[in-house]
Parts: structure tokens; sequence; C-alpha cells
């Protein structure tokens, strides 16, 4: 599964890009940003610093309002439809993405699994709910949250089973004494000496 994430430079991007060291080799994540407004491309790099995700960034073709939102968008409408992810989504916290991304849905819903907007990358994640659960109740009340009250209950069962299970012990391997070739020969204890 290829998952896209079209990051809007101009709005919030500190936001926008939490969790991208979340993300894997298979993730792509694109930056659209304008060099005269917004962060410096060093600062962007600095922020991606780590994540094994494929990470381009995009200058603005033009400068003025709006226009990283047209790129990010035509974008988009190229990815799907070449089908070329199976999950895209636009990362701003700028609502003015909302028509287009509800027009491709009702168009193009069989091209992909997914294409939403989101205000961060870590929001796309799946798994970020587990790791804010900082004990086993927040743990529970969040996989009741992601997966409904009978499978959430089932999962916090079974992980709960897993984790309280003893550890089987590692097997001990036996040491394999080989005879020493060459060199010198021990020298018999001195009990073995004595007559």
């Amino acid at each position: 599964m290829k998952t896209i994430f079209l990051v809007d430079g101009d709005n919030n991007i500190g936001t926008g890009l939490t969790g991208v060291d979340m993300l894997s080799e298979q993730d792509t994540v694109l930056i659209f940003y304008q060099k005269e407004k917004g962060l410096a491309l060093n600062k962007l790099q600095k922020l991606c610093a780590g994540t094994p995700a494929d990470v381009q960034y995009i200058e603005s073709v033009r400068g003025g309002k709006n226009s990283i939102d047209f790129q990010i968008i035509t974008e988009l409408g190229v990815l799907v439809g070449k089908r070329e992810a199976d999950y895209a989504y636009v990362i701003s916290q700028d609502k003015g993405y909302a028509a287009s991304i509800d027009a491709l849905q009702a168009r193009y819903a069989n091209a992909f699994q997914e294409v939403a907007l989101r205000p961060s990358i870590e929001s796309c994640l799946h798994l970020p709910f587990i790791l804010r659960s900082a004990d086993r109740q927040e743990l529970c009340n969040a996989l009741v949250k992601e997966y409904g009250s009978a499978q959430g209950c089932v999962l916090y069962n079974h992980l709960k089973r897993i984790f309280q299970a003893p550890e089987p012990e590692p097997e001990k391997v036996a040491k394999v004494t080989r005879p020493r070739r060459g060199g010198r020969r021990k020298k018999p204890a001195a009990a073995d000496t004595e007559e």
C-alpha cells in the first residue's frame, strides 16, 4: 500500500509534519513551499531529518495567495488519475481543500482507498492512538474508540494475555569443546604430577 502525504508548507508546517518520523520507506512526503514565504528549505529538511520516507521538496511555480493550494490539488488529481497512491492525504489546516477532496471522493472513489484532508501526518496514522496511551486503561479506551466496543475489548484482552504470559526461557546452548590444534600442550595440574 502506497501512501502519499501532500504537505501545505504555508499552513502550520511544524504541526503538519508531526509524525513524519513514524513513516516507512514505502511512504512519500511531498512538501510544497514558497521560497519567499514560509520556512526556508534547510529548515524544512531539518524537520524531516531521520524519517525513512521519501521526502520531496516542491517549490511553488508562482508566488501569491493560494498558489500552493492549487499546486497541491493539481498534484493530488494527477496521483488519483494515475492510480499512484492507495492513500493520499493533504496535510493542512486550511479547510479550502475540502471541496476538491469531496469532488475526488464522489467521482473517483474506486481509484484509491482513502483521500482526505488532515491537520498532521500523525493524524493519518492508525497507531498514534496507541502510542499516546500512558497506562492500561487509556490503551483499552483507545482501542475501544478506534475499533468499537466489541473488537476493542477483544484486542485489549488478547494483548493483555500476551504480555502477562511468562516469557519462555531461552534455550541454553551447550558449549562445545574442541581439541586444541598445534601450539603448546597444557601442563598437567600439580595434583596429577605427584605420585
